[in-house]
């Protein structure tokens, strides 16, 4: 019966959800700048796609390019091909929303964004630039400012007890973004960071000033990482793309060095920041399979999730394992003729966690996507660092075969019609692991797994034998209920992990847990909930709710010691209309005595929409 008494609520936050999505598809924005990170956008895109395009593009039929091809051009070229010519009957009977939402998805990036964010052309360029001297002080590199994704800065260059002070330096507004994408990095002095448009930057850490951007294929959502680079370029910067590319550029300059499509999935993407350890760069792959598998056109399913390990400097790529070992297979036929598949999902949406001294690598994987999920899902696996071979797997939490905007017993509003004939008989309650594995080494020499998941519940798991669980703490009733679950990163420091759990109010919302024990030291409770990722440096932890506030409470007795309201409008250094709004995917940055949040990630409903960096110091 799968926990059904635990997760009874659920139907009732469904039902809201259901209808509140109603709503929003009766009242469909207007896309005039672009809409990529509305969750109706996004969806409506590839259901869009999935009707009246992909019978060619996903087939090479009379030699139409495949969809990955597509994404080379962008919405507006998009657009004008549908307006006129052959191609403009195949989407009769499209309202102009649904183009619009169809161009935005084919492009990978929000109408009117092409040009506009290049540094190039801004007024903040950086006139006398400092030497740019990685791995020289206080630097927050990646996701989890470490291999083993700890997120904990042991030389924030900032005290707890500077915190209180902590003031508005300066703010970045990315140019045409509808949200605030990523996590960035700061290395060497520079803040390096990822938009939804595609475009890159490199930014002065102190002033704001940018010293270059760079252009990707499609949006880019993970943190960069910074690593030794070969000759001539002593440095590469390291990020991947809504469309499953993986880069290296030249660190100081923003020139390409080396890329590859990781993928050839049509909706493929790259959504955990890859991972630099002992040369190798260790890529994770999810997609958005889940959402485009609702429609009943759509062949559903077929996406494998995985992780692929490069060569850093020349970019060859030496392994690429999946999370769901067997190829999907042919099932059968709906009454539409639409073919289904099987066994699909499992995607990796956080970062890879590197382990050198047993040469392993760990992910954490996302639901299944066809019945039943497969054992990958909702998982913990380790993979061998030199080849690629799974060594062990621990699923969680079993038969979570979910796919969006399908009907079944925690969707009991959504009608089953024809479209059912595609989704799972019994829908999950889409309870996987957002969170990357967070590695520690206790005081006694054990080692740690410690990861929280969307059910609410953190665990403690043992690296060394198969991930056996050492204790399991339930901090949450469920993300999808309104209990509360950890969405998209934990902490620890040398004692305590931090979970945030997405729910404010009645003692929940941060949560600080004994490493070894499993044991709540203490709990904070933002009265909005704690949704972004947590960081924490010595004395201070750091965390963001999807409202727009970032809170800072004291490691020892989780009491607040500094918050700021980010949902408002800011002057920013490159005079780009800017705001903040949800704080969601993307955890604060501490390093070199600041502090760094993106604001206004509103990327799969995931809180106001806004397009703003802002630098936290104290004067």
């Amino acid at each position: 019966m799968r926990q059904r008494a635990l997760l009874s609520s659920i139907v009732v936050a469904s039902t809201m959800a259901v209808a509140a999505v109603a709503t929003a598809r009766a009242q469909a924005p207007s896309l005039t700048t672009g809409d990529l990170a509305h969750p109706q956008g996004t969806n409506a895109g590839i259901f869009a796609f999935t009707a009246k395009c992909a019978s060619c593009h996903d087939t090479g039929r009379g030699g139409a390019p495949e969809r990955y091809t597509l994404v080379r051009r962008t919405p507006e070229e998009v657009l004008a091909k549908l307006a006129s010519g052959p191609h403009a009957a195949h989407v009769a009977g499209l309202t102009e929303w649904q183009v619009k939402v169809m161009a935005v998805y084919v492009g990978g990036r929000p109408l009117g964004a092409s040009d506009a964010g290049d540094a190039a052309k801004m007024p903040n360029r950086c006139t006398a630039p400092a030497p740019f001297t990685p791995f020289t002080g206080s630097e927050w590199n990646g996701w989890g400012g470490d291999a083993a994704n700890t997120r904990f800065q042991p030389t924030p260059g900032l005290t707890a007890e500077d915190t209180p002070k902590l003031t508005l330096q300066w703010a970045f507004g990315f140019p045409k973004g509808n949200s605030a994408y990523g996590q960035p990095a700061v290395v060497g002095g520079r803040v390096f960071v990822g938009a939804d448009t595609g475009f890159v930057y490199a930014l002065d850490a102190r002033t704001g000033c940018v010293h270059w951007s760079f252009r990707a294929d499609a949006g880019v959502r993970t943190a960069p990482t910074v690593g030794r680079g070969p000759g001539a370029q002593p440095y590469l910067l390291y990020f991947g793309d809504i469309r499953a590319n993986v880069y290296a550029v030249n660190a100081e300059t923003g020139t390409l060095v080396w890329r590859d499509r990781l993928d050839t999935h049509p909706i493929a993407r790259v959504t955990g920041a890859p991972t630099l350890a002992g040369g190798r760069l260790y890529v994770p792959l999810s997609s958005l399979e889940e959402s485009g598998a609702g429609h009943p056109l759509y062949p559903c399913c077929t996406f494998r999730g995985g992780v692929a390990a490069y060569d850093a400097l020349t970019g060859r790529r030496i392994w690429k394992s999946y999370t769901v070992a067997d190829a999907p297979k042919k099932t059968k036929l709906t009454s539409r003729g639409t073919q289904l598949w099987a066994p699909a999902g499992a995607g990796v949406w956080s970062s890879p966690t590197v382990d050198l001294a047993r040469k392993m690598v760990y992910v954490a994987t996302g639901n299944g996507y066809t019945e039943p999920a497969d054992i990958a899902s909702d998982a913990v696996i380790a993979y061998d660092l030199d080849t690629g071979t799974r060594v062990w797997t621990k699923q969680v939490m079993a038969l979570d075969h979910y796919v969006r905007d399908c009907p079944g017993i925690y969707r009991p509003n959504v009608p089953k019609d024809d479209k059912s004939e595609t989704c799972p008989d019994d829908l999950g309650p889409d309870f996987d692991f957002g969170n990357a594995p967070v590695l520690r080494t206790l005081p006694d020499g054990r080692s740690l797994i410690v990861i929280g998941q969307k059910s609410g519940n953190a665990w403690g798991l043992d690296p060394t034998k198969g991930g056996d669980v050492v204790w399991m703490k339930q901090l949450g009733l469920g993300w999808e209920n309104g209990g509360g679950g950890m969405m998209w990163g934990s902490a620890a420091d040398g004692r305590l992990a931090y979970f945030p759990v997405t729910r404010g109010g009645s003692g929940l919302g941060l949560a600080a847990v004994g490493i070894g024990s499993g044991e709540i030291a203490w709990r904070a409770s933002p009265p909005e909930g704690a949704s972004a990722p947590v960081s924490v440096m010595p004395g201070v932890v750091f965390v963001g709710a999807s409202t727009g506030t970032v809170h800072a409470y004291s490691t020892a007795t989780g009491q607040s010691v500094w918050s700021f309201d980010t949902n408002r409008t800011f002057e920013t250094v490159n005079r780009v209309e800017a705001k903040g709004g949800g704080i969601n995917a993307a955890g604060p940055v501490v390093a070199g005595g600041m502090v760094f949040v993106t604001s206004g990630y509103s990327d799969l409903g995931g809180g106001n929409r806004g397009n703003v960096l802002l630098a936290f110091g104290v004067k």
